[in-house]
Order: structure tokens, then C-alpha cells, then sequence
């Protein structure tokens, strides 16, 4: 049986270590035309529903939804699929480290065409990039679901308000990026689609992971350890 891991975004072949994945001066993305304020936010996000074979970015498009609410919905989905009952601690800076995450790859993929090539061109593209975000691309995924509609979880009201604020900061304020810039995949080894060992990228018996993985990552307080989300520099 297929193991699938929520988020297990394949490396490609070569990816050179050593040489710097986005310059010091990269701050995130130089736009975000369609962005609007946390505050026209709904508070309480619309079903989407599914005709024909639509997929979520085919569904999303003609919804006309904008990156902000699109990058809001991400973070729900995916920070409920860490498993929230293990790492409710980590609440309010998990949340934020998906939104940064997220915006990791955009400025790397705006400054280097070959990140672009791997995680897609600006926003929409990241999210929707195939085989990366589960939740954003599965049509069976019960985060996929949670993705269309987050108000299907009992406690959405609670994660919503985190995830929106997530996004707005992320795209208002990309300078304040706790995450160190080369941070662009992370592993939720409590999520129920975590795999026994993990995924090769993030597997810390391999030699690979072991350099990749990034320890001491701080977020609003809270210094991570591998516990609920492992971040990995590749």
C-alpha cells in the first residue's frame, strides 16, 4: 500500500547543498497584488463545492478567491493534520510557520528560476505545485475536505482566526520571516499520514536529512523541537 505523507514534498534529483538558496537580500515576495486585510477576511469561510472532476485549484478559480484567503485555507488544513491533540501547545506559532514556510518557497522560486521549476511561481503556484500540499491538491484527503471547508471541523472558529492571522502576516510583513530563508520543507511526525521510518528527505537515520534538518528554529516564542513539525534546509 502507497504510503501517502501530508506535505511530503519530493526533492528533486541534484539539488547542489552547498550553494545558497536565496541571497541575503531575499525578503519574500516583491508583490502581492490580490492581497486584502485580515479584517475583510470572512469570518466564516464559504464551502466550496466540487462539480464535475473540478480540482481545488479549478474550484478555487472560479471562486475567484484570493491568495490571501487561499494561503488561510492552507494553513488550516494543514496545521489540523499535524494533529492538533499532541501539539496544541504549539498552537499559535505552528500555524505561523506554515504561512512562513509557505512564503519561503514563493521568494525562493522569485529569485532563482530553478526553485521556480521545483515549487512553482508565485503563490498560487506554490500551493497548487503537484505532489507538495495534500490538502491543496488531493481530491480524497480528509484535509482536502477541511481545505474547501474548514467550518466542517468542530473547532474552526479557533483554527480560522490563527490561520488568517498566519497569512496576514506572512504577506503584510515578509521581512519579519523568522525562518531561516533556506527552510522550505517540513514533516508532521505526529499527523496520521506520517509514515514508519519517514519519507527518505526527512528521514533523520539518513545522512541527507541529518544535514538538512534544521534544530534550533524559533518561532513567536517558541523554540521547536522535532516534536510536531520538522523543518528541513535542502
Amino acid at each position: 500500500m502507497k504510503a501517502v505523507v501530508l506535505s511530503a514534498l519530493l526533492l528533486t534529483s541534484g539539488l547542489a547543498y552547498a550553494e545558497a538558496p536565496c541571497p541575503t537580500s531575499c525578503q519574500g515576495p516583491s508583490s502581492t497584488p490580490d492581497k486584502i486585510t485580515l479584517s475583510k477576511i470572512e469570518s466564516t469561510p464559504a464551502c466550496l463545492t466540487r462539480k464535475n472532476d473540478e480540482s481545488n485549484e479549478q474550484i478555487v478559480q472560479r471562486e475567484k478567491l484570493t491568495d490571501f484567503e487561499v494561503l488561510a485555507r492552507l494553513v488550516f488544513a494543514e496545521g489540523i493534520s499535524t494533529n492538533l491533540e499532541k501539539c496544541a501547545k504549539y498552537e499559535d506559532s505552528l500555524f505561523a510557520s506554515l504561512a512562513w514556510g509557505v512564503q519561503n518557497r514563493v521568494a525562493l522560486a522569485e529569485a532563482q528560476p530553478r526553485y521556480a521549476k521545483q515549487f512553482g511561481k508565485g503563490l498560487h503556484g506554490v500551493i497548487f505545485k503537484k505532489a507538495q500540499f495534500n490538502p491543496a491538491v488531493s481530491k480524497k484527503s480528509t484535509y482536502s475536505k477541511l481545505f474547501l471547508c474548514p467550518s466542517e471541523h468542530p473547532q474552526w472558529q479557533k483554527f480560522w482566526e490563527l490561520s488568517k492571522k498566519a497569512a496576514d502576516q506572512a504577506l503584510s510583513h515578509p521581512q519579519k520571516n523568522p525562518l531561516p530563508k533556506s527552510v522550505t520543507h517540513f514533516y508532521y511526525p505526529q499527523s496520521t499520514q506520517a509514515t514508519n521510518p519517514p519519507v527518505a528527505w526527512a528521514d533523520l537515520n539518513k545522512d541527507a536529512a541529518k544535514k538538512a534538518y534544521m534544530k534550533d528554529v524559533k518561532i513567536e516564542g517558541t523554540r521547536y523541537s522535532n516534536e510536531c513539525i520538522q523543518f528541513f534546509s535542502y
